[in-house]
């Protein structure tokens, strides 16, 4: 027995995973597909650099989830208080995910990714308001190509400056992602370290 496809995807007849909204004339192609080794492609090919983006990507995750995160996909803002004996999961913010994506910001990148792939002809995972609520329930591929699309298509990101040297990071990530009005820009470097 097939256990459920994550969120964003579906089996075909065959038993292929792919992803929700994939036709049968697609599966055949394979090429219409928007998927996080294209979208990575797409950028280092536009942009150049000596970085793939897969590095830069790899360390926001570990300052957004925690460098200790055992599952950084499935980490969420919460807090565990212990009362009376029992102890309870608390909210404490709303990020979820590996790049503790909140419902707004979620919706954004999911529009950002559908235009990229609608300006190539490609398709890309379906997802609801429902799904873009909690990102922590959804594929890792899928929360990596949302963090992707967000922070490409920011208009004050530099994806030529992630390509090209390490040193940038710091900067694009408090410019492109997490946008907050502290200096975290030490806090990522001394993660990344």
């Amino acid at each position: 027995m097939q256990k459920d496809p994550p969120k964003g995807y579906k089996y075909t007849a065959s038993g292929e995973l792919v992803p929700t909204g994939w036709s049968e004339f697609h599966e055949e192609g394979g090429d219409s597909y928007l998927n996080l080794a294209k979208l990575d492609s797409i950028l280092e090919t536009n942009y150049g650099g000596r970085l793939p983006f897969e590095d830069f990507r790899a360390a926001v995750r570990t300052v957004e989830a925690g460098p200790d995160s055992p599952d950084p996909y499935r980490q969420r803002q919460e807090v565990e208080v212990e009362r009376n004996g029992e102890t309870f999961i608390l909210p404490v913010g709303v990020g979820r995910g590996a790049y503790q994506f909140d419902p707004p910001t979620a919706k954004t990148a999911y529009n950002r990714l559908k235009s990229i792939g609608e300006k190539r002809g490609m398709q890309v995972p379906d997802l609801s308001d429902e799904d873009l609520k909690d990102v922590s329930l959804l594929d890792p591929e899928v929360q990596d190509m949302l963090f992707t699309a967000h922070f490409a298509k920011d208009p004050g990101t530099s994806v030529r400056k992630v390509l090209e040297d390490e040193e940038n990071w710091a900067d694009q990530w408090q410019i492109g992602h997490y946008k907050g009005e502290d200096d975290r820009r030490d806090h990522f470097r001394r993660v990344q370290k």
